[in-house]
């Protein structure tokens, strides 16, 4: 119970303080709108300009609040039954599920429209978007598929054009799960491997776009479940506490810890 409670906890502090505290100077901003926040890459909701948008099996809700005191539900618009994880950037929304990424324009933002889907394999898949890449996870955790299919792996996906989306590569890993992306730092909880933390090397030859990450940190005593990078404070989720790291440089500080 103690880990449920820190997941979503550590999903909806973050958020507030983020939303009520202006603009993320982060890469791994949600969004260009001032007042736009960022949750973990497993939340099932995103906030973006005036905007709540949120997740459920089978429906996206999105909500008026403009006056937090008085939220509004607006509209709700039908979405694949085994979506997992929603992320908002630019002008768009990915959503996660288990056998591909949705991404869905929000030019409308009462309306968002499905554009396109990027299958993969039967896996859970949080994604998170910086710089017009796309960082999925795919998973074979015991809550995807029965854990009787699926991958272990990190995917690349260029998003410059949203509508067409382009494989760029897929790295093996042990049991990723949680992600964040912060200018060329990449975080990652790999299941029992631990948090690991990769430096981002994005290479565009004549439009054709190529991304090499090298480790540069890993702490195995670490088995996370979710993080949020933003603006050299990285929060991490693990499965008894909360814990919170200053990443200016590396080796990362720890800054904090709560049970």
């Amino acid at each position: 119970m103690r880990s449920i409670k820190s997941k979503i906890f550590i999903s909806t502090l973050t958020l507030f303080f983020i939303a009520c505290g202006g603009e993320s100077t982060s890469s791994s901003s949600s969004d260009s709108i001032s007042n736009s926040g960022e949750g973990g890459s497993m939340a099932r909701f995103a906030l973006s300009g005036e905007y709540l948008y949120t997740i459920n099996k089978r429906e996206m809700n999105i909500l008026d609040v403009k006056d937090a005191s008085k939220p509004k539900k607006i509209s709700k618009i039908h979405v694949p039954f085994n979506v997992e994880t929603l992320f908002a950037y630019k002008d768009n929304l990915y959503v996660g599920s288990t056998s591909g990424m949705y991404i869905y324009d929000k030019t409308v933002p009462t309306q968002p429209t499905r554009i396109v889907d990027f299958s993969h394999a039967q896996s859970c898949d949080p994604v998170v978007v910086s710089d017009d890449v796309a960082y999925v996870t795919l998973n074979t955790g015991s809550k995807c598929w029965n854990g009787r299919s699926g991958v272990n792996r990190l995917e690349m996906v260029d998003v410059k054009t949203p509508d067409n989306p382009k494989f760029i590569k897929a790295v093996d890993m042990w049991e990723p799960s949680g992600l964040g992306v912060d200018g060329k730092n990449l975080f990652i909880c790999d299941g029992n491997s631990g948090l690991k933390i990769y430096d981002i090397n994005k290479i565009d030859n004549n439009g054709t776009v190529d991304v090499h990450i090298d480790l540069k940190e890993s702490l195995g005593e670490i088995n996370c479940y979710d993080v949020i990078a933003n603006n050299h404070n990285l929060i991490v989720s693990n499965r008894d506490d909360i814990r919170q790291f200053d990443y200016t440089s590396f080796p990362m500080s720890e800054q904090g810890r709560i049970k």
